[in-house]
């Protein structure tokens, strides 16, 4: 099982990655910095391999906003059916609009060690 975490921000990424291991070191975690990486990547995915068990977006990226990479994701047949779940910062109505009407989950971005593992569990629920 793993999860593919799209971050250009390497406290959010390092905060995540420490709080998934303490929840369960057999979980895989890739990280990319931004949406063409992670296009790239699934891209990328070997026949017989498997795609991410979640994919964990933040909404903001210099080339692409995640957002756009949502849509892109929820509508392309090949990637639609791979669970995402968006951080969002507070006060983002714009972007839960988007992520319900995609069906997408959504959470507000942790800001400490007891928020992020609420968050992980939360994450690892979606993939069992």
């Amino acid at each position: 099982m793993y999860f593919l975490f799209v971050s250009n921000d390497i406290e959010v990424v390092r905060s995540f990655e420490d709080v998934l291991h303490l929840a369960d070191a057999k979980k895989a975690l890739i990280t990319v910095s931004n949406g063409y990486d992670l296009i790239d990547y699934l891209q990328n995915v070997k026949r017989g391999e498997s795609y991410p068990d979640l994919i964990v977006l933040t909404p903001d990226f210099l080339r692409i906003s995640g957002t756009d990479l949502l849509e892109l994701l929820k509508t392309d047949d090949l990637y639609r059916l791979i669970p995402v779940l968006m951080l969002l910062p507070d006060d983002n109505s714009h972007h839960e609009a988007v992520c319900t009407r995609l069906g997408s989950e959504f959470i507000p971005v942790p800001r400490n060690k007891t928020e992020w593992e609420y968050a992980v569990n939360r994450m690892c629920s979606f993939c069992s």
